[in-house]
C-alpha cells in the first residue's frame, strides 16, 4: 500500500481511508494520538507533547513506555509501518500534503486571499465555499482540546465568505444560513451583523431590528456587554432606514502594500536558541490559535532583541506585512487610541478614515487585519489594558508584545519567561564581539566580566562595545574597573546604551512604598528571601509587604526561585540589580537593625522549641510571625539557614554586637542536630569576636565550642573550652550554666578514659541542676553516670540511674532525655546478653533520632544497633546499618565513626568468611585509632584484630592483641569489656 492511496479527514469526526476503504481506529487514544500527529503532518512531534495531549497533567508511571505502545498498537492499526515514524526525541507521521484536508483547506484560503488581493470578489467567493465545503462538522468530533484549535479558523473563513456574498449583492441567498449560523455562534457579533445588513438590504426591517433586540439580550445575559459599535451603528441605519449603513467599519481596499516596520534584528542572538526555536515553530505552524506570545524579562534581559529577532526570521509566513510599534515611546506609555492610530496608518489607512472613538478604531483595526497574514509586535508593553485593543482578532495574523510584567490578564497569550543567560552563554556573547583569540587569552576574566554583567545581554553588549573600542585593553583591565560595585553602573554605559537608564525604567514605574522596599531589600546580603523579609524593613504587616514584593516581582526587579520547604515563595535580587538598589540609596540602618531583630526573635523562638540543651541567652516568641513559619522549627531552620547565616554576617558588618552573639547561640543548636560542623564553627567564631569580657554571652558560646569540639573528636580542646566555660559561670553565679559546663568536662573524661574523674564532674553538676532546678539537665547526668557503671561492670546500679532518667524523662515530656536513658539501658542489656532486649530499645532511640533529625545521632546509632546484630549473628542486618552509618562519617570526615564502622565491618568480613578483608578492615581500624588519643576505641580495635588473627590461626599474634585491648580497656574504665577478652583468653 503506497502512501498515495491514504487520506485523512480533521475536518469533523476523524476518518481514515486507505485505497478508499475506512481504516477503524476503535481506541480513544490511538485516535488522539493520530490527531495530534496530523495537527503537525510531516513534523516532528516531541514525546512530552504527546503525552501531554493523551493525559494531561496526571501521566501514568512510565508514561513514556505506554506511548510507545500506543504507537505501536496504532501502527497496527494503520498497517502501514511507514506512517508514524519514530524520530529524535518524537514520532512524526509522514503523509502527502493533500491526503489530509486540514491541508487542502488551508490551500482554498490562500487561493482565496490571492483573489482578494485581485479584486476578483467571485473568484473568492468561489474558493471559499469550496474550502467550507470540506468541514463535515466541529473539528477532531470528540477531541475538544483539539478541536478548539482549528474552529477558529472555519467560522474565520464562514465570515470573510459571507462578506464577499453581501459584496456581491446576494444578501438574499445568504440569510437563511445566517439565520443558522447566529444559532451556532451566538456570541460572535460578526454573524449578527451580516445578518442585521442582509434582512435590511433584502427590505425586512423589522426582522433585522429583532435580530438586534435578540443579539443584545444574548451578549447581556451571556457576557454582560453592549453590542460593539458595528452593531450600534447598523442598528441606527436599521432605524433611519439608510440604504447603506454609514458609520460601519467597512472591509475598504486602499492602495496599500505589505510593508515592514521591524528595527535591525541583532546579528547573533547568544544563548536563545531554545527560545527562538520555540517561538519560530509556533509562528510558522498555522496551526497553532494562541498565535499572541508575551516576551517578559527584567530591562537588559534581551525581550527587544528576541522579538525583533524570530520576526525576522517568521517574515516569510507573514506576506501582509510586519508591524512595529514602541508602546513607552518618549518614556510614557503610549494610550490605546493613540497606538491604534499609528497601527491603522501602518495598515495603509488614510488619517481621515480613522474614527475618533477608540471602540470604533479597534474595530476597524481588527477588520482591516481579518483573513491577512501580519504580524505585529508590541514593544515594552506597560499593562493589559494598553495591549488587548491592540492584538489581531484572528488566528491568521500573530503578536509578539515584549513587556516586563507578566501580563496575566491577556488569557490566550502564551508566555516566554526570559531569564539571564547561562555563563557559557555569556560567554559566548563576549566571544561573538571581540573574537575567539582575545576572550580564550584570558578566559578566567571573561567569566569574571559575565558575571559583573550579571549575565544580563544589555550590559555584556555595553562590555563588548567598551572592549571593541579599547582594542589594547585586556578583559582584566575591565574586570577589575567593575569589581567596584560603586562605580559599576557607571562603567556599564556606552553610547545609547546604558544599564542604569535600562534599570530606571522600571523603578521610575513603582510607588513610592514599593521603591523604599526595593531599596532596602537591595541593602541585604542574603541569597534570597521570603516576603516577610520587607514587614520589619517597612514597618508594615506581613501581607501588605507581600504585596510590596509581588508589585516588585511584577517589575522584574525581584525574581521569584521557587518554593521552600515550608511553602513559602523565596524571591532574590539580581546581581546587578542589587548594585542598582544599593546606589540609589535614601535608606539608613534603622530598618536593617529592626530586621536583624525579628530573625533573632525568629531564631530564638525556634531553638526554644528544639528542646535542645545548653544555656540560652533569651527565647524570643517571634510574633505573630512564629506562629505562622514556626510549626517545624527544625524544618524553618532548614529553610532558612543560608538566610540566618548571612544574617548574622551582616549583623556582626553593621556592629550589631549584642544581636550577633545571640544569634550565634541560637543557631548552636540547629548546627548540633543538623550536622553542620563547618557552619557551626563559622558562625561561633563571628559570636566569639564581639563578645566582650567574661559575659553570659561568652560562656554560652565557648561552651557550644566545646561541644563542636568534642563532636570533631578534638576531646583536649573541648576540655579546656568546658573548663572555661565552668569558670565563667561559676563567677557569675550561674547554677544552670555551670551545670551544663560541669557536665561537659564529665563527658570529655569519659571520653578520654577517667571515668572516676568523669563522675566526679558529673555529681558536680548533679548538684548545679539541683540547685537551679533544672529537671532536664538532671537527666542528662542520670544517663551519664548509668553509663558509667554500665563501663565498669556495674550493671544493677546503671540500672537504677537509667530508669530514674526514663521516668523524669518521661514526667517531662522530655524526648531527648527519654531517647538517651532507652539507649543506655539497651547497651547495659547488649553488656548483660539479653540482645533481644537490646535491639528493642536501641531500635527504638534509632527511631526518635529519625524524628528529631540529628543524623550524627542516627548514625552512631546505626553502629550500637549493628554491634548487637553482629552479637545475635545477623550479620547481613548488621552490614546493611553499618554502610548507611558509614555514609555520613564520609560525608563529615569522622574518623573515630569511620574507625568503628571499619571494626564492624571486619566482623561482618569474619561472619562471611571472608578472611582477607577481615584482616584488612581491622588492621585499618587499628592504625587509625591509634592517633585518636581514645584508649576505649583502639582497645576495641585491637581485641578485633586479635580474633581475626586467631581465626588466622596465629595464636601468639593474637592473644598480644587481646592483652593490649584488655589493658587499654581497663585502664579507661571499660572493666565489663576488659572482662570479657579475659574470660575469652
Amino acid at each position: 500500500m503506497s502512501n498515495s492511496g491514504w487520506e485523512f479527514g480533521v475536518l469533523g469526526p476523524l476518518t481514515v481511508r486507505a485505497d478508499g476503504r475506512t481504516v477503524q481506529l476503535r481506541s480513544a487514544k490511538q485516535q488522539t494520538l493520530l490527531a495530534v500527529l496530523l495537527l503537525r503532518a510531516n513534523e516532528p512531534v516531541s514525546a512530552d507533547d504527546l503525552i501531554d495531549r493523551l493525559w494531561g497533567e496526571g501521566p501514568p508511571e512510565g508514561a513514556r513506555a505506554t506511548l510507545q505502545t500506543h504507537v505501536m498498537r496504532l501502527r497496527n492499526a494503520l498497517g502501514d509501518s511507514t506512517l508514524v515514524q519514530t524520530v529524535p526525541g518524537g514520532y512524526s507521521v509522514r503523509i502527502e500534503t493533500d491526503a489530509l484536508d486540514l491541508n487542502r483547506f488551508e490551500r482554498l484560503r490562500a487561493q482565496a486571499r490571492q483573489a482578494e488581493r485581485r479584486e476578483d470578489a467571485a473568484e473568492e467567493s468561489r474558493l471559499l465555499t469550496e474550502a467550507l465545503a470540506l468541514w463535515r462538522g466541529p473539528a477532531f468530533t470528540g477531541h475538544p482540546t483539539e478541536s478548539l484549535r482549528l474552529d477558529e479558523r472555519r467560522w474565520d473563513a464562514v465570515e470573510r465568505r459571507n462578506e464577499v456574498e453581501l459584496k456581491l449583492g446576494r444578501h438574499d441567498t445568504i440569510v437563511d444560513e445566517l439565520r443558522e449560523l447566529v444559532l451556532l455562534q451566538p456570541l460572535r457579533e460578526r454573524f449578527w451583523a451580516q445578518l442585521i445588513l442582509a434582512l435590511h438590504r433584502s427590505g425586512q426591517q423589522a426582522q433585522a431590528l429583532d435580530a438586534y433586540r435578540r443579539c443584545r439580550e444574548v451578549l447581556a445575559e451571556e457576557l454582560g456587554v453592549d453590542p460593539n459599535a458595528e452593531l450600534r451603528a447598523l442598528h441606527q441605519a436599521v432605524l433611519g432606514g439608510s440604504t447603506e449603513p454609514v458609520g460601519v467599519p467597512q472591509r475598504t481596499e486602499s492602495a496599500w502594500a505589505p510593508r515592514c516596520d521591524l528595527p535591525p534584528a541583532v546579528a547573533n542572538l547568544a544563548g536563545r536558541t531554545e527560545e527562538v526555536v520555540r517561538l519560530t515553530h509556533s509562528l510558522r505552524a498555522e496551526r497553532d490559535p494562541r498565535r499572541v506570545w508575551m516576551i517578559t524579562g527584567p530591562g537588559g534581559v534581551g525581550k527587544t532583541s528576541l522579538a525583533v529577532h524570530v520576526a525576522h526570521l517568521v517574515r516569510s509566513g507573514y506576506p501582509d506585512g510586519q508591524l512595529y510599534l514602541d508602546l513607552r515611546a518618549q518614556g510614557r506609555p503610549v494610550e490605546p487610541s493613540e497606538a491604534l492610530d499609528r497601527l491603522l496608518r501602518g495598515l495603509g489607512t488614510p488619517g481621515s478614515a480613522i474614527p475618533a472613538a477608540l471602540d470604533q478604531r479597534i474595530a476597524l483595526y481588527r477588520d482591516r487585519l481579518a483573513d491577512r497574514r501580519i504580524l505585529v509586535v508590541l514593544d515594552n508593553a506597560a499593562g493589559e489594558a494598553q495591549v488587548r485593543p491592540l492584538l489581531p482578532g484572528t488566528t491568521t495574523s500573530a503578536a509578539l508584545v515584549t513587556s516586563r510584567s507578566v501580563l496575566a490578564g491577556l488569557e490566550l497569550a502564551q508566555v516566554m519567561p526570559l531569564e539571564v543567560l547561562s555563563t557559557d552563554d555569556a560567554v559566548g556573547v563576549l566571544t561573538d564581539a571581540l573574537g575567539e583569540a582575545r576572550v580564550a587569552a584570558e578566559p578566567e576574566a571573561a567569566e569574571q566580566l559575565a558575571a559583573y554583567c550579571g549575565r544580563l545581554p544589555l550590559a555584556l553588549r555595553v562590555a563588548a562595545a567598551r572592549l571593541v573600542a579599547r582594542p589594547h585593553w585586556r578583559l582584566s583591565q575591565l574586570v577589575a574597573r567593575l569589581s567596584d560595585e560603586r562605580r559599576r553602573l557607571d562603567e556599564l554605559r556606552f553610547g545609547d546604551l546604558d544599564v542604569r537608564a535600562s534599570l530606571t525604567l522600571s523603578y521610575q514605574e513603582l510607588s513610592e512604598p514599593q521603591q523604599r522596599a526595593f531599596r532596602l531589600l537591595a541593602r541585604l546580603d542574603v541569597a534570597d528571601f521570603p516576603a516577610w523579609t520587607a514587614a520589619p524593613l517597612l514597618g508594615v504587616d506581613p501581607d501588605t509587604a507581600e504585596d510590596h514584593v509581588e508589585a516588585l516581582v511584577d517589575a522584574r526587579l525581584v525574581d521569584t526561585v521557587g518554593w521552600d520547604a515550608l511553602g513559602q515563595t523565596r524571591y532574590r535580587l539580581h546581581d546587578l540589580l542589587r548594585v542598582f538598589g544599593r546606589d540609589l540609596g535614601g535608606v539608613d540602618d534603622a530598618p536593617l537593625t529592626a530586621l536583624v531583630d525579628q530573625w533573632l526573635a525568629l531564631a530564638e523562638a525556634a531553638d526554644h522549641r528544639l528542646a535542645q540543651r545548653g544555656p540560652r541567652l533569651g527565647r524570643g516568641d517571634g510574633g505573630v510571625l512564629a506562629d505562622r513559619l514556626l510549626g517545624d522549627p527544625t524544618g524553618w531552620f532548614d529553610a532558612e539557614w543560608l538566610s540566618l547565616r548571612a544574617v548574622l554576617e551582616q549583623a556582626a558588618a553593621l556592629g550589631l554586637a549584642e544581636q550577633t552573639t545571640r544569634l550565634a547561640i541560637a543557631t548552636a543548636a540547629f548546627c548540633d542536630l543538623r550536622g553542620r560542623f563547618d557552619d557551626w564553627r563559622q558562625v561561633n567564631r563571628l559570636g566569639l569576636d564581639v563578645a566582650v569580657g567574661a559575659t553570659p554571652a561568652e560562656a554560652i558560646l565557648v561552651q557550644q565550642r566545646g561541644l563542636l569540639h568534642s563532636r570533631l573528636h578534638s576531646f583536649a580542646d573541648a576540655q579546656q573550652d568546658f573548663t572555661r566555660s565552668k569558670d565563667v559561670f561559676e563567677y557569675l553565679e550561674d547554677a544552670d550554666g555551670a551545670g551544663y559546663a560541669w557536665h561537659g568536662i564529665g563527658w570529655m573524661h569519659e571520653w578520654l578514659g577517667r571515668q572516676a574523674d568523669a563522675k566526679t564532674a558529673h555529681e558536680t553538676a548533679m548538684r548545679r541542676f539541683e540547685a537551679a532546678g533544672n529537671r532536664h539537665g538532671q537527666v542528662d547526668v542520670l544517663c551519664s553516670l548509668g553509663a558509667i557503671e554500665r563501663r565498669a561492670g556495674r550493671f544493677a546500679s546503671a540500672e537504677a540511674y537509667l530508669r530514674r532518667a526514663r521516668e523524669t524523662a518521661a514526667d517531662l515530656g522530655d524526648r531527648m532525655g527519654a531517647l538517651s536513658a532507652a539507649l543506655e539501658l539497651g547497651r547495659v542489656l547488649q553488656a548483660r546478653g539479653e540482645l533481644s532486649g537490646a535491639v528493642e530499645h536501641i531500635h527504638a532511640s534509632l527511631t526518635d533520632a529519625h524524628r528529631l533529625g540529628d543524623p550524627d545521632l542516627v548514625a552512631n546509632l546505626r553502629l550500637t544497633l549493628a554491634e548487637t546484630y553482629l552479637r545475635m549473628g545477623a550479620k547481613d542486618t548488621a552490614h546493611t546499618e553499618v554502610q548507611q552509618a558509614l555514609v555520613f562519617f564520609d560525608e563529615h570526615d569522622d574518623v573515630a565513626g569511620k574507625a568503628w564502622a571499619w571494626r564492624l565491618l571486619s566482623w561482618v568480613a569474619q561472619l562471611t568468611n571472608s578472611p582477607e578483608s577481615a584482616l584488612a578492615l581491622a588492621e585499618r581500624a587499628v592504625a587509625t585509632t591509634e592517633g585518636l588519643g581514645l584508649p576505649q576505641e583502639h582497645g576495641r580495635a585491637l581485641r578485633q584484630l586479635g580474633q581475626v588473627l586467631a581465626d588466622a590461626g596465629k595464636p601468639d599474634d593474637a592473644d598480644l592483641c587481646r592483652r593490649q585491648a584488655e589493658a587499654l580497656l581497663d585502664t579507661a574504665g571499660f572493666h565489663a569489656e576488659a572482662a570479657e577478652i579475659r574470660a575469652s583468653r
